[in-house]
């Protein structure tokens, strides 16, 4: 017998969930309730104070030259990448406050000082940079230096952009930033700006880069490694880190008198894919051989020509030679060169993070100020992630630090449910409170992060 009640007849209508109403009516709002917590890591490190030691002659009357790289700096650690992101933080009463801001310089006043930088700013930027990576990680008796550069184009003329090797924009000009990271905690190192037909490595340029990621170093730190591909190898940059007793690996370049050798070499199976082998090369210009680990990979019948250029490919195989002045077995140093392939994410986080491709001026100063202010931001997260989250082996990238897996936004950034989290702003007893959700899923996180911070000490 069926049941006709009234009870199983209602209106499908009226089993809806009632809707909110909108109006502007309430009171001040800011998606950055969280950005306290960089106030109180960048008052820990001395920021505001390092950024006024930087000697600079801005002729601005607003504000001072720190005023705007702090300003800058704290867009980047925010995910603003343009001058117009950063100056939107002026409308945002409750994102100043938490940053301990009064306000941000406009649009075009960022860029008018940006335009009047100088690359001694950049300079000095890096070596603030190089000094706080020398205090934060004084501990460390053993280090690895990887380099590595990156193509970055530009669009009109900007100043000390050239024509070069520009995969993304040909026939465009670029620049070639030269970098060189911390392998065992991902921190920059350095980081240098040049024009894009200088992006064939230098004996001198190599040599530079590795002399500046070394200052970085504390004095404890006796025994050192490096790791780079092709483009860095080159005799004279070899004797330099022989001098200075640097045990480097080194892919090397396929000249035809060692692909000569590399045929002919006996090999030692690993698998049915893999073989490895070494020799002692000395080109024509070296004054010495050098050891050359050889490995040789078996293709397939349908491979497609590999995108590579360091591997050479003959009679169905294909080679990668590594030169070290290691003792260490071959299969030890081709393993150990292999981990270099995370300063690719590095630089992939830089880019998509904090706009270290990103070009904002005209003149080549003001792009080097950038790319300064990004690495300084970028180290600042990473020593976030280390210092106070307590990331170490197990490190999650910028876009991800702060996901929560009790959100149900599981595909949300993660700057949503640690920095941007949604306040109110609230003026009670002459203070200023940002009343944030009491429910939120990332509340845990936030205020263990925000006594870590209170006991931090650089």
């Amino acid at each position: 017998m069926k049941n006709n009640s009234r009870k199983s007849k209602q209106n499908p209508s009226q089993q809806r969930p009632k809707y909110a109403q909108e109006s502007f009516s309430g009171g001040i709002m800011t998606s950055f309730g969280g950005a306290g917590l960089w106030r109180r890591f960048l008052d820990k490190l001395k920021m505001p104070q390092r950024l006024c030691q930087i000697q600079f002659q801005w002729a601005g009357r607003k504000f001072s030259a720190a005023s705007y790289l702090m300003a800058l700096l704290v867009g980047q650690l925010l995910g603003s990448q343009r001058q117009s992101e950063v100056a939107q933080l002026r409308d945002d009463p409750g994102a100043l406050l938490a940053l301990g801001l009064e306000t941000v310089p406009s649009q075009s006043a960022l860029s008018r000082f940006l335009a009047s930088c100088e690359q001694a700013v950049a300079e000095q930027l890096l070596a603030l940079n190089r000094r706080l990576v020398a205090k934060l990680r004084c501990k460390l008796g053993s280090a690895t230096i990887d380099l590595d550069g990156q193509i970055v184009s530009t669009r009109g003329e900007p100043e000390g952009a050239n024509f070069g090797y520009n995969p993304k924009r040909r026939g465009c000009k670029s620049y070639f930033v030269l970098m060189g990271f911390l392998g065992e905690v991902r921190d920059v190192l350095t980081a240098h700006l040049y024009p894009g037909s200088e992006q064939t490595v230098s004996a001198e340029m190599a040599i530079a880069a590795y002399q500046q990621s070394r200052r970085a170093l504390g004095p404890r730190t006796k025994r050192l490694r490096l790791r780079a591909d092709s483009a860095f190898f080159s005799d004279a940059f070899f004797c330099e880190l022989e001098q200075d007793k640097v045990s480097y690996f080194v892919v090397a370049v396929m000249s035809p008198p060692l692909k000569c050798q590399i045929a002919g070499l006996e090999y030692r199976e690993l698998d049915d894919k893999w073989a490895i082998g070494e020799l002692q090369y000395q080109a024509r210009s070296w004054k010495r051989p050098r050891r050359m680990v050889v490995i040789r990979k078996r293709l397939e019948p349908d491979h497609k020509q590999a995108r590579q250029p360091t591997l050479f490919e003959c009679d169905r195989y294909a080679y990668q030679v590594i030169v070290t002045n290691t003792d260490w077995k071959p299969q030890a140093v081709w393993h150990f060169y292999n981990h270099r392939c995370c300063c690719e994410n590095m630089i992939k986080e830089g880019q998509s993070d904090f706009g270290t491709d990103h070009i904002l001026s005209h003149t080549y100063g003001g792009n080097a100020t950038w790319l300064g202010l990004a690495v300084l931001a970028y180290n600042i997260a990473n020593w976030f992630r280390d210092k106070i989250l307590g990331q170490k082996e197990h490190r999650k990238m910028t876009k991800w630090l702060w996901f929560d897996k009790l959100t149900t936004l599981s595909n949300a950034e993660g700057r949503r449910t640690l920095i941007n989290i949604p306040a109110r702003l609230v003026h009670s007893g002459r203070r200023y409170f940002l009343r944030m959700w009491s429910k939120h899923p990332s509340r845990e996180l936030y205020e263990g992060a925000l006594r870590a911070v209170g006991d931090f000490s650089l």
